[in-house]
């Protein structure tokens, strides 16, 4: 997995093939990093268009780190062509009701959902947004 921060207020992780425990758990532990050092991140993007399947609990694990950082996050996006992966999505609205969550299976169109409050409310996005 890649963690990365594309633009100022996004974080995205970015599966590759098939995700083990202490590869998730490697890239939650850089992630937080991330959220830790820049508190203005307040978007997250799955980026699963190359995921090849996870180790069982891995889905939980990521679920944890959306819980642990509840009041942070007012977006998040998955990025599939899978099925199975945004069908995940259903799953994380009824556990984070206050997270807005949409699937895509184009990058651009993602990242222009996440960032368009950015703009909108000069830079301070309300959930309304």
């Amino acid at each position: 997995m890649v963690v990365g921060r594309p633009t100022p207020r996004l974080l995205e992780l970015r599966s590759q093939g098939y995700i083990t425990r202490a590869e998730i758990l490697r890239a939650l532990d850089d992630a937080e990093t991330l959220v830790t050092e820049h508190p203005e991140i307040d978007t997250l993007l799955w980026n699963t268009l190359s995921h090849d399947g996870h180790d069982p609990g891995n889905t939980n694990l990521g679920m944890v780190f959306h819980r642990r950082h509840a009041k942070q996050f007012q977006r998040a996006a998955i990025l599939t062509h899978s099925a199975p992966m945004a069908s995940l999505s259903n799953i994380a609205r009824a556990l984070l009701p206050d997270l807005a969550i949409a699937v895509f299976s184009k990058r651009e169109e993602a990242v222009a959902w996440l960032t368009r409050g950015h703009v909108q409310h000069g830079g301070k996005r309300t959930r309304a947004a």
